[in-house]
């Protein structure tokens, strides 16, 4: 088996025990690719038909809103992408997906992963646990972002990920927290 093939199971065994079937299932469907920056993985009006887990570098997603570039999330390494609602739902993305720098992903189409889960229980439980994640992070991150001050919002943002400064430029931070560069300059002190 391959190191990066490797590393995403290792990723899921966090969240459930697999089988040796499962893990052979999951080696034979992935799809491994280094991409360059600035690549992008979904945009807007395009249904995401792939999860992700990134392997290495850095991915955001973000949209426009009266053609300004607003950043909706940065994910480090080690974490699994998409545009979570289009996923899901299956409907196209109202956001697009981008590396920010090189970066190697993992992906399986959102019709394979359905047949893993019902074919496999502990991925439907890897699945089930994964999105409970993501729903709790987002949550208290987003209710926050609206009766925060700007350094409640730095602080909070720096506890969901906590290498934010070293892996996002300064304007994609502030834009995700809704600040300006400056206010986040402050913020940072």
């Amino acid at each position: 088996m391959e190191k990066p093939i490797i590393e995403f199971i290792n990723y899921i065994r966090q969240y459930s025990t697999l089988s040796n079937e499962a893990e052979n299932a999951i080696v034979a469907l992935a799809r491994n690719e280094t991409l360059a920056k600035g690549s992008i993985l979904n945009k807007e009006g395009k249904t995401c038909k792939r999860l992700y887990f990134l392997k290495s570098g850095t991915v955001r997603t973000y949209f426009y809103q009266d053609g300004k570039d607003i950043t909706h999330w940065i994910y480090p390494k080690n974490n699994m992408v998409t545009s979570w609602y289009s996923y899901l739902s299956q409907t196209p993305s109202k956001d697009y997906i981008e590396t920010t720098e090189i970066s190697e992903v993992i992906s399986l189409t959102y019709t394979q992963w359905q047949e893993l889960y019902t074919t496999f229980p502990e991925l439907e439980r890897f699945g089930r646990l994964l999105i409970e994640e993501q729903m709790a992070l987002l949550d208290d991150f987003y209710k926050g972002y609206y009766f925060l001050s700007a350094k409640e919002k730095y602080q909070l943002l720096i506890k969901a990920i906590p290498n934010i400064t070293q892996i996002a430029n300064l304007g994609h931070i502030a834009s995700m927290l809704g600040i300006s560069q400056e206010t986040l300059s402050r913020a940072r002190k």
